[in-house]
């Protein structure tokens, strides 16, 4: 080989390499490209980049005249803008999970005493009071879940449990749909029950989030309104609100709704000194039950009474006489004080409702379609 075929060979691989480097600038670039007077045999780009070089030294770099390629994009950009990345969002937050495949890890923790112990120091406790009925918040309880059936979670929190996958992908969807507004606003999240009670459903704002299913699984599943109360507290505990107001759940446990009927004046409460002796009714006095002396109403009337000072209520039933000292007209047990958060000021001003048989009237109205 000669002298000359040598250097041809030697320098092949840098003007590949330049022009591979030139091809992959776009064309903006490409007309950029000016030599230097102090190398006019090499062609630099505005950055200070050296992109080709004359060989030949006639100042002539042949490639520079064809058009470089253009690099096309993995994703066009303009689909991209149609992406709904919140909703890839909500599906990473609404899972579906079957039964059988949860773990020690999900929120199905038997509650401890000290949970037991803050459920007494909350509004939950009043809830625990329904005669047979457990606290309608989570954790839930293992005995709950089945085993066969799928969960609906947010969070990573329970809401419910349904007999097939169909069904609770259709409710997750629904849930998913409505995150961004319930996510802004999840205290306002609400059960809604059908005027014949069955048919129960989740509210917001007076749309509906979704309708409970008719094959739910749980302790519940004969009872559509306690059901999807239960399913409203479990989603209002994963989007960090506060569980429902615990008379209503009372009421629909007793199938009780307000009456036109009112009473107002000043409640005090009565509970150690008493507890364990016999009440006007003959029944013994237990203060941890939500009871409540009046001096003329029938005995069994239920009441949901409204302490003016917080805004809280308390379901109670009348079973003693009282109280006598005076201008006080409601002698409310302990525990219903403990609920009402009048058990360290003692007296309050108080507005009661007499209740009957029907529904919760904030509950009651009729089943919007969902979003």
């Amino acid at each position: 080989m000669t002298l000359l075929g040598l250097i041809w060979v030697a320098a092949l691989p840098s003007q590949l390499a330049f022009h591979s480097e030139l091809s992959l600038l776009p064309p903006a670039r490409a007309l950029e490209i000016v030599p230097r007077a102090t190398s006019p045999h090499v062609a630099w780009s505005a950055e200070g980049v050296m992109v080709a070089v004359d060989t030949a030294g006639d100042g002539h770099a042949p490639w520079l005249e064809e058009s470089p390629r253009e690099l096309q994009p993995q994703i066009n950009s303009s689909r991209l803008a149609e992406i709904d990345w919140s909703l890839w969002a909500a599906t990473a937050a609404v899972t579906v999970v079957s039964s059988e495949n949860r773990t020690a890890t999900d929120d199905l923790a038997t509650p401890t005493e000290a949970d037991l112990t803050s459920a007494v120091a909350s509004q939950d406790f009043c809830a625990a009071h329904v005669r047979d009925l457990p606290v309608l918040t989570t954790p839930i309880d293992p005995a709950s879940i089945s085993g066969t059936g799928f969960t609906i979670q947010v969070n990573n929190v329970v809401i419910g449990e349904v007999g097939s996958q169909a069904t609770a992908d259709q409710v997750a969807q629904q849930i998913r749909q409505a995150l961004p507004a319930l996510e802004a606003n999840a205290a306002g999240l609400t059960p809604q029950i059908s005027g014949d009670g069955d048919t129960a459903a989740a509210q917001l704002e007076g749309q509906t989030v979704f309708v409970l299913p008719e094959n739910i699984y749980g302790p519940y599943a004969d009872h559509p309104a306690l059901t999807v109360a239960h399913w409203v507290n479990n989603l209002r505990d994963a989007l960090g609100a506060p569980p429902l107001d615990p008379s209503p759940i009372h009421m629909v446990a007793e199938g009780l709704g307000e009456t036109s009927q009112r009473l107002e004046g000043i409640a005090s409460w009565y509970g150690p000194y008493f507890h364990g002796r016999q009440t006007a009714t003959g029944e013994i006095f237990d203060q941890h039950d939500l009871t409540a002396a009046h001096k003329t109403l029938p005995f069994g009337t239920t009441l949901k009474v409204r302490n003016l000072l917080n805004d809280k209520t308390v379901v109670v039933r009348i079973n003693d006489r009282g109280p006598y000292i005076g201008d006080r007209s409601l002698d409310l047990s302990y525990a219903a004080a403990q609920c009402l958060g009048a058990e360290e000021v003692g007296l309050i001003p108080y507005e009661a409702t007499i209740l009957a048989e029907g529904i919760p009237r904030a509950w009651q109205g009729d089943i919007v379609a969902t979003r």
